[in-house]
């Protein structure tokens, strides 16, 4: 039988410390070459566009995909999880886990590449996923101050409050970007816009950025210029990131930018590898894969069957066979 889970369920099953402990293994696997992700396709219709993203966990023994609709101001993610078998086990809601996996690997790559002593984060953005970006990173780092940046002061007010609230950290609003980024020792973007909101005089020595807004071809949160600072650039999947990645599309078109000096973060995991120069700067460049949806997914689903919860559907979701 197909389990289904609801919002509420995955929201009951998973945290972010699970979410942090999942794509680490995605993206290790991912490193050492045991999975893999299916990099985000588009399908358009009428202003509206079917996307599907997907992704392979051997250490969860999983493969599973992600699909939802965008165009008309409004989505709502659904994911399928398959077993090492290829049967589907779980159709689940999937808005919130995409929100977990989303900050967990921004907090990974702030635990693996930000100065030890990191005390303050800046975060550029209150939007609908800037939430878990900020408290993946505070509770990765250990670091106990946030500084916002919002377009509209009333909501980087009220975002503010929620993550202090939720993180126990202390969050304090700025009025400008250079004034919440110049104490952070990391600094993340989580916009949605089309032109750049960090600029070349942004990039200081001693940080480590992460740009997380933008799976779009035609976005681009950095100035291209920007990108001649950086020691270090790394990214979730380097293919992905040449279809989709439009902050480092940019660059590259601008010529700032050579795609050979991008890595990728899970090979430095599986090297075991960790920031050095502290006054080193550094940035972390997210698309979203597959593959941490398909390892979140698979801790929700386990729990879910060992506990009981979810709807069990009248579907067998065996794979047919002779179908060769």
């Amino acid at each position: 039988m197909v389990r289904f889970l609801t919002e509420a369920d995955i929201d009951g099953l998973v945290d972010l410390r699970d979410a942090l402990e999942a794509v680490t293994d995605a993206l290790r696997d991912q490193g050492l070459g045991t999975s893999g992700n299916a990099p985000r396709s588009r399908a358009r219709l009428n202003g509206l566009a079917l996307n599907v993203l997907g992704g392979s966990v051997a250490s969860a023994d999983a493969l599973g995909a992600k699909v939802y609709v965008t165009g008309n101001g409004a989505a709502k993610f659904w994911g399928l999880l398959f077993d090492a078998e290829g049967a589907l086990t779980t159709l689940y809601e999937a808005d919130r886990l995409g929100q977990l996996r989303t900050g967990a690997a921004s907090g990974i790559s702030a635990s693996t590449l930000a100065p030890p002593a990191t005390d303050t984060v800046a975060i550029i953005g209150t939007g609908y996923q800037a939430r878990t970006q900020a408290e993946a990173v505070l509770l990765a780092t250990g670091a106990t101050q946030l500084n916002v940046y919002g377009r509209n002061a009333e909501r980087a007010a009220a975002f503010a409050e929620a993550v202090a609230q939720a993180s126990g950290a202390t969050a304090t609003t700025f009025d400008s970007i250079d004034e919440a980024i110049a104490s952070a020792q990391v600094v993340i973007t989580m916009t949605s816009a089309h032109d750049p909101v960090l600029l070349r005089q942004h990039v200081l020595p001693g940080r480590h950025y992460i740009f997380a807004g933008s799976n779009n071809p035609k976005n681009a949160e950095v100035e291209p210029e920007a990108f001649a600072e950086f020691d270090l650039i790394v990214t979730d999947d380097r293919v992905a990131a040449q279809r989709e990645g439009g902050t480092l599309i940019r660059a590259a078109d601008a010529g700032t930018l050579d795609w050979a000096d991008v890595g990728e973060l899970g090979d430095l995991i599986a090297r075991g590898e960790v920031r050095g120069d502290a006054d080193a700067i550094t940035a972390f460049v997210s698309q979203g894969a597959g593959s941490w949806d398909t390892a979140l997914a698979a801790i929700a689903a386990k729990r879910a069957a060992e506990r009981g919860i979810g709807v069990e559907l009248p579907i067998d979701g065996a794979p047919a066979r002779d179908r060769r």
